[in-house]
C-alpha cells in the first residue's frame, strides 16, 4: 500500500516593505487535509541566522508580520508550512528572497507651506530619498480634482536624476482646488506615493494701453508709441474696504499724474503680493512732501506686519513695526528737491527690503 504525500504550500514573491510597518506574506495550498494554523520562518541571507518563527491561527492564507521583527536594509529568506487540525504539518514551501528597506521620502517642492502654487502652468519637482541608497526604477505623476478624482494620470517615466522628479501641469485654474501625486517603483520593487493638496493661485492682470503714432519725415518711417498701465488690484473707498465703486473724482496733472489729496488717498486690495511672501514695485513720485509718509502696505487685518514709506530730503525709508522693536531700511542716498519727479524701486525678499531711487 502506497501513501500520498502531502502538497507543501506554494509562497508568492514578497515585494519590498519597510520593517517598522510589517507585511503581510500571501501563500497557496491546495491539499486535501484542513489548514487550521501557517508557520513562516524567516532568516537572514548572508549568516542563515533564523531571525522569525511564528504561528497563526486562521483559515486565510495569509501570515502577517508585525513591525520591527526583521532590520531595514537586509536582505532575508522566508519559506512557509501549514498545520492540520490532526496537529501533523506541511511540507515546508519555496523559499523567497526578498529585501527589508526604509520608507523613501517624496518632497514635492513645487507646493508653498500654504498649499499655493502662483502659476497656470507648474512644472512639479518631487525630491527623492532613502537611507539604503534604493534607486528610483520608475515614477508617474497623477493629477485630481479636490473631490480626488483623477483628471490625468501623466506618462510612466524614467528619472535622468534620481533625486529630482519632474513633470509639468499646464491649464490650472486660478482658485480651484487641485491634488498632485507622485508614484514611484524601485528596482527592487517598493512602491511608495506622496500626494499633496493645492490651490493655484496666479494673476490675471489688466491692461490699459495708449498707443500714439508719429510720422518721422527725415527718416521715411511712423514711429509707434505705446504707454501702458497695470494695475494689480481693486480701488476701494478708505472709507470702506468693501466699498469697490469708486468715482473718478481725483484730479490730473498733464493727463499723467494723479493728484492724491491727503483726504482722500488711493486705495487698493487685492495686490499682487497678498499671496506671496516676495514682491518687486515701481512707483512714480512727484511733489511728495518732505518727512512725510506717503506709503503703507498693509496686509489683512491682524495678519503680518504693515510696511512703511518715508519721503526724507535725500532717501526713502521703509520702516516695519512689532511689538515694540521697529526695522528700518534705507535706500539709495541722493539728492531729491520737493517737486522733483523720482521713480522708487521696491524688492521684498521674504523679512528683507531694498530700495532705489531713480531721478526721472
Amino acid at each position: 500500500m502506497s501513501i500520498l504525500a502531502e502538497i507543501a504550500p506554494k509562497l508568492t514573491s514578497i515585494v519590498p516593505f519597510d520593517a517598522l510597518r510589517g507585511t503581510s506574506i500571501y501563500f497557496t495550498y491546495f491539499g486535501s487535509k484542513q489548514a487550521v494554523q501557517n508557520e513562516l520562518l524567516i532568516r537572514e541571507k548572508d549568516t542563515g541566522l533564523a531571525v522569525y518563527s511564528f504561528s497563526q491561527t486562521g483559515l486565510e492564507k495569509v501570515h502577517h508580520v508585525p513591525p520591527a521583527v526583521v532590520e531595514n536594509g537586509k536582505t532575508y529568506t522566508g519559506k512557509l508550512r501549514v498545520k492540520f487540525l490532526d496537529g501533523t504539518y506541511s511540507p515546508y514551501s519555496n523559499e523567497v528572497e526578498f529585501h527589508v528597506i526604509a520608507t523613501p521620502i517624496l518632497d514635492i517642492e513645487s507646493v508653498d507651506g500654504q498649499g499655493y502654487v502662483y502659476n497656470s502652468d507648474v512644472t512639479f519637482v518631487a525630491r527623492y530619498t532613502q537611507a539604503h541608497g534604493e534607486k528610483v526604477k520608475t515614477y508617474r505623476f497623477h493629477l485630481y480634482d479636490e473631490n480626488e478624482d483623477m483628471i490625468k494620470s501623466f506618462p510612466l517615466r524614467t528619472p535622468e536624476d534620481e533625486a529630482e522628479l519632474t513633470e509639468t501641469v499646464t491649464g490650472l485654474e486660478k482658485g480651484k482646488g487641485y491634488f498632485i501625486e507622485c508614484v514611484i517603483q524601485t528596482v527592487r520593487g517598493f512602491t511608495w506615493s506622496q500626494k499633496e493638496k493645492f490651490v493655484p493661485l496666479y494673476l490675471i492682470p489688466s491692461i490699459n494701453g495708449l498707443v500714439q503714432t508719429r510720422s518721422d519725415n527725415e527718416e521715411g518711417f511712423i514711429r509707434v508709441t505705446a504707454n501702458l498701465k497695470q494695475l494689480l488690484g481693486t480701488q476701494v473707498r478708505v472709507t470702506d474696504p468693501n466699498d469697490t465703486y469708486i468715482s473718478d473724482n481725483y484730479e490730473y496733472e498733464d493727463e499723467d499724474w494723479i493728484i492724491v489729496p491727503d483726504g482722500n488717498p488711493l486705495v487698493f486690495k487685492g495686490l499682487g503680493m497678498n499671496r506671496a511672501s516676495d514682491f518687486v514695485m515701481k512707483v512714480w513720485c512727484k511733489n511728495v512732501p518732505i518727512d512725510t509718509k506717503f506709503l503703507e502696505l498693509s496686509p489683512p487685518q491682524g495678519e503680518g506686519i504693515p510696511i512703511e514709506l518715508w519721503r526724507y530730503h535725500d532717501r526713502i525709508v521703509a520702516v516695519k513695526r512689532y511689538a515694540g522693536a521697529k526695522s528700518v531700511y534705507c535706500s539709495n542716498i541722493i539728492e531729491m528737491p520737493e517737486e522733483r519727479e523720482f521713480m522708487l524701486y521696491v524688492k521684498v525678499i521674504e523679512h528683507r527690503i531694498q530700495l532705489t531711487i531713480t531721478i526721472l
